[in-house]
Order: C-alpha cells, then structure tokens, then sequence
C-alpha cells in the first residue's frame, strides 16, 4: 500500500508537467502529450527499422547455400534457394510476411518416409549448430481421396530462420507431383535492429511530446482550435496503436520467433496507413498554425507523389518472338515467370506442358494467355507498351507462372523448357 505522501508528490509532479504543457489545470493535456509522444515513438522506430532492414544481408547464396541444402538433404539434388526482400505478401496477398527462398527436393524412397526423413533433417541441423525447436510435428489425412502426410519442424542459427515441411500426397496421377521435401530460409531481425528502432523510437517521442507541448501552450483558451487539435491528433495516435499491434497480430506466423510480432508491426505503419497517420498529424499541426504546418505538408505531398509516381508508358513495340532474356538484376527478387509456347502447339502439348508447370514445387499460380488483346501480352513482350499492328497475333501464347520464392525459376526451367511445343521459359519483373 502506498504512503499518502507518495500520491502527493505524482500529483506534485503532474501539476508540474501540466503548467509546462500549458495547462495547469488540466491533466488531460499530460495523458494526450503522453499518448502522442507514444505514437511519435511507434512511427519513428517504423522509419528507424526501415532503413535497418534495407541494409540486412542477403539470405545465404553459393557455397553457403550449397553446404545448407547438403545438409538438410545429403546426397540429393536441391533446387531453390536464392535471396528474397526482407518482407513480402503472404501467398493469399492478405498478411505481409518475412521474405524467405524456398529449397527442395523431389521425392524419392527415401524421402517419403516423411516422419524419419524429417527426424534424420532435424538432428543434422543440430549437429552443424542450429537451434531446433520443439520437436518434429506429423500429421496425417487418411480419409481424404488424397491422403496427406506432413512433417515440420522449424530452427534457428545467428539472423537465420529454417522451416522445415515434408509433405507426402497420395493417390496422384502419374504426371503429378507427389509433395516435396522442403525448407523455407528467411532472415530474423538482425542483433543490431533493435537498437536502431529504440534510437528512432525515443527521439522521435522525444519530439511528440515538444509538439505536444507546444500545440498546448498555442491553443490554450481557445476551445474550438483545442477540439480540433485533441480530435485530429488523437484519430492519428488511435489510428497508430491500432495499426501497429493490429498489424503484428494479424500477420504474425506460427513457428516463428516471438520477436516478429513487433517488427511486422513496425512494418505495417509504413506505406499508405504511415501516410494516413501523418496527414491528421498534419491537419491537427495546421490547426495551431498553419504556417508550422506548411512545409510538412508539402514534403508530405512529394512523398505521396512520388509513391504513386508511375515511369513514363513503354513504347510500343513490334514483337516477332519471345522477349529476350532480363538483366539478372532487375528480376531478382521476382517471383513472376513466363513460359512460352508456339501457337501451333497441339492440345496434348500444352496439357503437358502446364502439367510439367505444375509440378514444379516453387509454382503457386498459373494463367494461360492467348488473346493478343489481353493486357498481359503488352507486359509480356512490350514491357508494359503496345503492341504495334497484328504482331500480337504471330508470337507464341504464354502461361504466366507464380513463384513461391524468386530461386524456383531454375528449377521450371528444367522441368519445362525441352518440353514439345515450349519455346522459353522466361523469368519477369513484377508490377
């Protein structure tokens, strides 16, 4: 139980606070500069861990992807791997999630065990070092027309994490797949993030609360400019709080660090519910003086213009055949393909074909295009340009392909392109 004298002197001490904010008396201002500097706070460590994720290492490449998949799978040919951006779209567009590269391989005897393959993974990882966590979990649909076996387990080593999922389909045609032995890679926070987002977080809190202050000495006594400042300015620090932990729940994964909750709610302040939060801060900021106001609003409005910017439209263009292949760099981080196929391809070619696509275990999607009115034909050999005349009626049809993982592009291209009737196999940039 507390002493009389300690409430006295919290009182004391709000008092104080409130006669520097302006109103001495109201505590009321005390809880809103509070709450702004809060937000303040969330909004600058989303800036501060932007940039820190844009400077985060690339996933493992080369020898060192090469020494991971010989680990998980020894003895066997591993396709995948790759970098990815450090956040993506979850595969219904509906969560962001961390960027990973998908590595597997394809089923063999061996790994249709998938309960011990999965087992035998586990324990090589433990053994060159990494965290496993938990054990081994199966599970099994045997009632289904396709019966369903699927291990997983998931692990960790410095900014590394490794989820593991062997999946086993029966019942499937023989052109089909029958599942895959496989692991996810992504990154996990980088040691040194946390302390850029608290440096971020605390001076940009430390700066919600001087605005605070100052919003409150220069509305004092006028009730109108003070309901409009109290009700733009508390929608953007509601509007705040609710994105960031509504944001990091909503997107967090299972198996995952615990950690990621709070970066991906850092994530989702950033982009248009940043700018939406901003532009009330601004509003409420105009309402005490319009000419403090200003020139935020007009670095805001460059912002917002420049992410709606859109490059000038391609020119039109005249194909005769598949487009030439891209620079490595502009497709990356691409998780988008295109396979082309002659028109005069039979019927039996293309089922084929679109088999093989889906066999791949990196695809997530596919669309067959053949109508040279279809806007996809103008990114597909125009690069987004019209294309000139009838020429759209001489090249071939295309199926435009979803990848898990920009590193899955090898492995469609040795599935499908010495296939009848394919003519490239091509790996496009997204829109």
């Amino acid at each position: 139980m507390r002493k009389p004298d300690f409430w006295i002197g919290v009182i004391q001490k709000v008092a104080r606070r409130c006669a520097r904010l302006g109103r001495p008396a109201s505590t009321a201002v005390v809880v809103l500069a509070a709450l702004s500097a809060l937000a303040a706070g969330l909004l600058g460590a989303a800036a501060a861990a932007g940039l820190g994720w844009a400077g985060a290492p690339a996933l493992p490449s080369g020898t060192a992807a090469q020494q991971l998949g010989a680990t998980v799978f020894p003895g066997q040919r591993v396709w995948g791997g790759g970098d990815a951006e450090p956040f993506t779209a979850s595969g219904d567009g509906e969560q962001t999630v961390y960027g990973f590269a998908d590595y597997w391989v394809k089923h063999t005897g061996e790994t249709r065990d998938v309960l011990g393959y999965a087992r035998g993974a586990r324990d090589r990882l433990a053994a060159a070092g990494w965290d496993v966590h938990g054990d081994v979990t199966f599970s099994s649909e045997v009632a289904s027309e396709t019966p369903i076996g699927t291990a997983t387990f998931w692990a960790t080593r410095d900014d590394l994490v490794l989820s593991y999922t062997g999946v086993l389909w029966g019942n499937r045609a023989a052109w089909d797949s029958d599942g895959a032995a496989s692991f996810q890679l992504s990154r996990s926070a980088p040691a040194w993030l946390p302390g850029l987002a608290v440096a971020g977080g605390l001076l940009a809190a430390v700066a919600g609360w001087l605005i605070a202050a100052w919003a409150s000495r220069r509305t004092a006594g006028d009730t109108v400019r003070t309901g409009v400042v109290a009700g733009f300015g508390g929608m953007a620090v509601l509007l705040t709080v609710a994105v960031a932990v509504l944001g990091g729940l909503w997107s967090r994964q299972p198996d995952r660090p615990g950690d990621e909750v709070f970066w991906l709610g850092l994530r989702a302040l950033t982009g248009v519910p940043g700018v939406m939060i901003l532009g009330l801060g601004l509003v409420a900021l105009a309402a005490v003086r319009l000419r403090a106001a200003l020139p935020a609003m007009l670095v805001l409005a460059g912002v917002v213009a420049a992410a709606g910017w859109h490059p000038p439209a391609a020119a039109a263009c005249s194909p005769s055949g598949p487009p030439a292949d891209p620079a490595p760099a502009d497709v990356a981080h691409s998780r988008v393909a295109r396979v082309y196929i002659a028109q005069d391809s039979t019927d039996e070619q293309r089922n084929y074909a679109e088999a093989a696509i889906s066999r791949v275990w990196g695809t997530t999607s596919l669309w067959f295009h053949h109508d040279p009115a279809d806007e996809e034909y103008r990114y597909a050999y125009c690069g987004g340009g019209e294309l000139i005349g009838d020429s759209g009626m001489r090249v071939p049809y295309f199926w435009e392909v979803g990848l898990s993982s920009p590193g899955a592009f090898g492995a469609l291209v040795d599935e499908v392109a010495s296939m009848p009737g394919v003519v490239a196999v091509r790996h496009g940039t997204e829109r």
